[in-house]
């Protein structure tokens, strides 16, 4: 800067002293374009008013903060203005999936209100929307599964799909997808003689497709009955009991409304202890939210009135991707199925494992898959289900009393 420019230069505060109005007015056009709200009379005089904190229908609401003294303008950015953060950039703070099988154990605030509270929606997933088209192939049934779920079953070719012959069960998800099943029931069974009952659920998270392709894979072969049990056999298959995560984009573990439907089941004490373990053992995780109460939805609802109308002497739950086998009962567990080797997890509040072995006293194998996208081989496939049937023999295949015959 050249001297005579110093010599003439104006004292300090001379500008801001000619002209006090010119800095609030240029802060307030700058804020204009930046499409922000710069004047909320609810924090400066009068009643406090709620102000949104999102936008939508639905949306949570709460109120600004206290009047705050002194102020005579203040900057309020809504969310989805230009500049502010928008709902997705509020979702991305959501906590991701622990990499972990069991749920985290880092500490967290107890819950403040009692059992069964909604979580804050910035701390569960949005809403799933239902796939194109759903309602029209629902509206068509029953040759609805597989035009609607095949682009997502890994490993299963459409001759596969439609040779298990799925049919709308009559159920459907919280977006209006029909719940699929198929019954495989024995033939020539003695009088004297009552049938196992088995019932195989796949997919109960939508992010594990391969859970549902080998629950289909299974249904063929018990239609063919290559390996015959000592003791006849029912079947009652529930491929994709979560259609709405499944069908997403991507792929969600929860249902429509973000329940783990793996949570939401009637276990002793639940309104106590899943919240608690949800709030504590895994610090919210949106994707092990419990739901609002047990059997809060359509999925859990449809599971429960299968486990109570068909009285299974066994539950197999097929999951992805850890690569074990998990077991839940009274019987001695079997040591593994194929390559999955056992490594009890342990019992969850709501659990299926837990509501299954605990609360009804049923034998529940678990199986977790190694990958929830690539599916086993063919002979690895067909040796879990050799395994399945031989531990069935061994522990289940009793008829007041005695073994039953060789069929």
């Amino acid at each position: 800067m050249s001297g005579a420019a110093l010599h003439h230069r104006a004292p300090r505060g001379a500008l801001t002293a000619a002209a006090p109005w010119l800095l609030p007015l240029a802060a307030a056009l700058a804020l204009s374009f930046m499409g922000t709200r710069i004047w909320n009379p609810d924090l400066v005089g009068g009643a406090r008013a709620p102000l949104p904190l999102s936008d939508g229908p639905g949306a949570a609401q709460g109120t600004v903060a206290p009047r705050m003294a002194g102020v005579q303008s203040a900057v309020i950015v809504r969310p989805g203005a230009p500049g502010g953060p928008s709902q997705g950039a509020q979702a991305a703070r959501v906590p991701e999936r622990s990499s972990s099988p069991s749920p985290s154990t880092r500490p967290s605030s107890p819950r403040a209100a009692g059992a069964g509270v909604p979580p804050k929606a910035a701390q569960t997933p949005a809403a799933v929307p239902a796939p194109p088209g759903a309602a029209a192939l629902a509206a068509n049934a029953p040759d609805t599964a597989c035009p609607l779920l095949l682009a997502r079953l890994p490993s299963i070719s459409r001759a596969q799909c439609e040779a298990a012959r799925l049919a709308p069960s009559g159920a459907v998800s919280r977006n209006g997808v029909p719940l699929f099943w198929r019954d495989v029931a024995p033939v020539g069974v003695a009088p004297n003689v009552t049938p196992l009952r088995v019932l195989v659920v796949g997919a109960m998270h939508g992010d594990e497709p391969t859970a549902a392709s080998l629950a289909l894979r299974w249904i063929g072969f018990a239609e063919s009955r290559v390996q015959p049990t000592r003791r006849p056999v029912h079947w009652r298959f529930i491929p994709a009991l979560n259609p709405d995560g499944m069908l997403a984009k991507p792929a969600t573990r929860v249902n429509a409304r973000g329940v783990d439907l793996n949570r939401n089941f009637p276990t002793p004490n639940w309104e106590r202890d899943a919240p608690v373990y949800w709030e504590k053992r895994t610090r919210r995780d949106p994707r092990r939210w419990p739901g609002p109460s047990s059997l809060s939805e359509p999925e859990s609802q449809f599971l429960h009135t299968q486990m109570a109308q068909f009285e299974p002497d066994l539950v197999v739950s097929i999951h992805a991707p850890y690569g074990v086998l998990d077991f839940d009962g009274p019987q001695p567990p079997p040591s593994r199925l194929g390559r999955l080797r056992l490594d009890q997890l342990g019992i969850f509040p709501g659990s299926l494992g837990n509501y299954g072995s605990v609360h009804l006293g049923l034998p529940v194998v678990t199986i977790e898959l190694q990958h929830e996208l690539r599916m086993p081989k063919d002979d690895e496939v067909r040796l879990m289900w050799r395994d399945l049937l031989r531990w069935m023999d061994d522990h289940l295949a009793v008829v007041d009393g005695q073994p039953s015959p060789q069929k």
